[in-house]
């Protein structure tokens, strides 16, 4: 089936001349595809593709350009323009057209098919595109407005959807494309501050209510509403106690220092165990080695203190890699690959779309191969005892060989 896309630009694909169109031929396509189904006069099509010449000049181009275009989008009855008279009209029953899908699965309530929606809306109509014409200008210019409102309603279902389930990583992903068209929502500002602070990652709230406090005095030079401040205050509030030292008690014999909450995604079949405990601004996953295990590390002070000061700046997420810690055990022998892939559902899990990776041993291979993976959600690596070979080899002569591996391994197994 071809395809007519306009959202974002124009590309039509299914015709091998296409990329002859005119920006004219381009601006009748658009405009027929719109109005698909109703049969517009040749004289409105000239006067507002050809305004400025005269009336024959401007019908004969407007048949030169039906001719281009007529070739370059065959269909079975020889033409998908049904010409009647003096008048023109798209038919779009065999081809897929991208405005028209959007506004199909807009109208829908099922978030499954707001995705799609959203998805297909790459940019506004015909963007990038114009024309010397000011009545096409004017009309393409409400069309933009039009479908560009469409997709803010869209946003705005999926951000309440979102929250209404907990699923708060989808409602910050919603929430902040929503944003980036219309700064000035405090009503969405306020629900992005929400969903953050429902993650434990209160300062990144109170971060988003500066953004909306700056965005208002710069624009309208006016303050948040006092339901923005509230929540703020809140919000501010909230981080003050969590910030207040607890108060110290003894601790029972042989009872163990009490641990952050464990939680559990789903990875290629495997459950995952995970720990985010401090609010900064920057989210680091920490990626161990061989041994670990997320209760028991608090058990160590020296551990302790380590992570209770990563989790002074930064918002810090912990997991045991599968086969090891909390997490499933019986997973065989996984590779770099799949134990790569469970550090994306860990950080999807907790809304996190770009991080510092901290990895350890093998942790920071893991690392190191999920920077080069996923570029754009790695923004850092750190890297403690790692390496890139476990065994010796003529060009990594410092490695063990695989002789004092084996004895090591035996060594570990014994005792």
């Amino acid at each position: 089936m071809a395809r007519l896309s306009l959202l974002g630009g124009f590309d039509f694909a299914g015709g091998a001349v296409a990329p002859s169109f005119t920006r004219k031929a381009r601006a009748m396509v658009a405009y027929l595809a719109i109005h698909s189904g109703h049969s517009l006069s040749r004289e409105k099509l000239a006067a507002l593709l050809w305004g400025d010449t005269g009336e024959p000049q401007a019908r004969m181009n407007l048949r030169q350009a039906l001719s281009v275009v007529r070739k370059a989008m065959p269909s079975a009855n020889g033409g998908r323009f049904l010409i009647d008279g003096d008048s023109i009209m798209l038919e779009l029953d065999d081809l897929d057209f991208d405005v028209a899908r959007f506004e199909v699965l807009a109208a829908e309530a099922a978030p499954e098919q707001l995705e799609q929606a959203i998805s297909l809306y790459r940019g506004d109509l015909l963007d990038g595109f114009s024309l010397k014409e000011e009545p096409f200008e004017d009309w393409l210019r409400v069309e933009r407005a039009r479908l560009r409102a469409t997709a803010v309603l869209v946003l705005e279902k999926l951000v309440a959807h979102y929250f209404a389930q907990n699923n708060l990583a989808s409602c910050v992903l919603a929430a902040t494309r929503l944003l980036a068209w219309e700064p000035l929502r405090e009503d969405i500002h306020r629900a992005l501050m929400r969903a953050c602070a429902a993650q434990g990652r209160v300062n990144l709230a109170l971060k988003q209510y500066e953004l909306c406090r700056d965005a208002l005095q710069r624009q309208l030079r006016v303050q948040p509403e006092p339901e923005t401040r509230q929540l703020y205050e809140q919000l501010r509030a909230r981080r003050t106690a969590s910030a207040a030292p607890a108060p110290a008690g003894p601790v029972a014999p042989g009872a163990r220092p009490t641990s952050p909450p464990t939680h559990y995604v789903k990875s290629a079949g495997s459950n995952i165990a995970y720990q985010v405990t401090g609010n900064g601004p920057v989210d680091l996953i920490y990626v161990p080695g061989w041994v670990s295990n997320l209760d028991l590390a608090w058990a160590s002070p020296r551990l302790a203190h380590v992570l209770h000061r990563l989790g002074s700046f930064c918002r810090l997420i912990r997991m045991d890699k599968r086969g090891t810690g909390l997490s499933d055990r019986n997973v065989g022998l996984p590779t770099l690959e799949e134990r790569m892939e469970d550090v994306r559902a860990v950080l999807d899990a907790v809304g996190s779309n770009r991080a510092v990776l901290f990895g350890s041993s093998e942790g920071g291979s893991m690392c190191m191969l999920f920077a080069a993976t996923y570029p754009e959600r790695t923004a850092a690596l750190v890297l403690n005892g790692t390496y890139a070979r476990g065994v010796w080899a003529p060009d990594y002569p410092w490695a063990k060989t695989k002789a004092q591996v084996e004895r090591e391994l035996i060594s570990i197994e014994r005792e």
